[in-house]
Formats: structure tokens, sequence, C-alpha cells
């Protein structure tokens, strides 16, 4: 009978994790072992037990906690809320391997057309005209988000709006759960927007809008009037600004 079951050792190298770990799915009810022996304890699992350790993990690894797995399991959990979070993890996760192939490409900027999706954001409007002042406001932006609303699972943490006419003009944004409710709560729709990675310093935003518009005259689109900032990487990654990473947008008013 042994030769069909599996030890706790061989089943966490199996599945590439420790003894421990198993032992910690076992405390919260997740797996047990299919044979216990006394008085020494050795645990031993079926091939389809096996398998569950390897589905819990995989579920750890989507970042589902080890409660919500178990709710998973037993079916006690609102699945569809489950895949919409999963579906945001698998968007934040899309926006990361975006960034490292960006990183691959540095020094090389491409222009799309893309469809920014529909996000609740917290906003605020405030006139600056230094750079350095910008990038502190952002971060104050982005506190009070997170303090107020918790955290948003997506790519894009915050990102800021320009008016073309007057950068000085700007609207810093903050992602938000959705559903969030409160004075400075935006739903925004989804929208088209011209779309180019900048690798650089803030301080060459201006040439990349110039860029930008010279696309759109070319393509005969029209934009509603503003550009969009999604800072990927910049201060907290990189002390080198020519390291920095931003998703410039010139939204449209109408798709090609």
């Amino acid at each position: 009978m042994l030769k069909e079951l599996f030890s706790i050792g061989d089943a966490a190298d199996f599945v590439g994790i420790t003894r421990r770990i198993i032992l910690n799915y076992e405390a919260h009810g997740l797996v047990f072992p299919d044979v216990k022996e006394d008085p020494s304890g050795n645990r031993y699992y079926t091939i389809d037990t096996l398998t569950k350790i390897r589905t819990i993990r995989s579920l750890q690894n989507l970042g589902l906690s080890l409660d919500e797995i178990h709710g998973y399991f037993d079916n006690s959990n609102d699945l569809l809320s489950m895949v919409r979070r999963l579906e945001a993890l698998r968007d934040e996760l899309n926006a990361n391997i975006k960034a490292l192939y960006e990183r691959i490409n540095q020094g090389f900027e491409s222009m799309e057309i893309i469809t920014i999706p529909p996000q609740t954001v917290y906003c605020r409007k405030i006139e600056s005209d230094s750079i350095a002042e910008k990038t502190n406001l952002l971060r104050e932006v982005a506190l009070e988000a997170l303090q107020n609303y918790g955290p948003a699972h997506t790519g894009q943490i915050y990102f800021t709006e320009a008016p073309i006419t007057d950068a000085k003009d700007m609207s810093f944004f903050a992602v938000v759960p959705a559903g969030s409710k409160g004075e400075h709560i935006l739903n925004l729709p989804a929208q088209k927007a011209v779309c180019l990675y900048h690798h650089g310093a803030y301080e060459e935003f201006p040439s990349v809008h110039d860029t930008l518009l010279s696309y759109a005259r070319e393509q005969k689109l029209t934009p509603v009037g503003i550009f969009r900032h999604c800072y990927l990487e910049g201060p907290p990654q990189h002390k080198d600004k020519s390291k920095f990473i931003t998703q410039v947008l010139l939204p449209l008013a109408c798709s090609k």
C-alpha cells in the first residue's frame, strides 16, 4: 500500500515547497494525510492529495489567501468576486510584463493606439509648476487614497492628467477599488488613446507630447485635449532618471 503513497518529504519535493508549508495547509484544514502512522506521526499522501496540494500552491501564487482557497474548495466564497480579483491580478501581471519588455526595449519608442480600461479613481486637482513638487503631490494623493479606500488590485496605481494647453493645471489620480464612494471619487469610462512608453526623465515630457500630437495629426485623429502620464517605474525604483518608464497617453475623442 505504501508504494502508492508519498511521504511528506516526497510530496514537498514534488510540488516544490517545504514540509512546513504542507503542515500549514493541514492546520488550515485544506488537506489531510491519507495515512498517518502511530506513534511516529509519519504522514503519507495519495496522488489525488498531491494534486490538491499543487492546486493550493498555484492559487497561492496567484495571490489568494489560504482562507480564500478554503472557500474555493468548499464553495463558501463568492466565486464571481474571486474571478474578478484574479482578473485584476492578471492585469497587474500583464502590466509588470509590459514594463519589463519596455526595459528590454529601452531607447526604442513605438506608438500604438490602445483602449484605456474603465477605472474608479481618487482625484485631486492641484496647480503646480515644479516637477519635484508634482512628484510629491502625486505621492500625497496616492497615500490619501490608500488610507481612505484601501489598495486597488491593478497595474496602474497612479497617474496624472494635464490639459494640452496648460501643463500647470494638473489632476492627480490614484486608482481605488471599484465601488468606492466619496467626494473625490470618479468613475472614468473606457477610452481610446495614442500610447507611447517613454524611457527617461520627466523633464523630457514636452518632446514626447510633441511626438504624440504629430502622430495624431498625421493619422487624422482628434485628441480630447489632455495628456495622461501613467508612472510605471520612477523615483521609488530608480535614482537614475534615465531608467524611469512612463506610459504617456493622448486620449482621443474618436478612434480611427
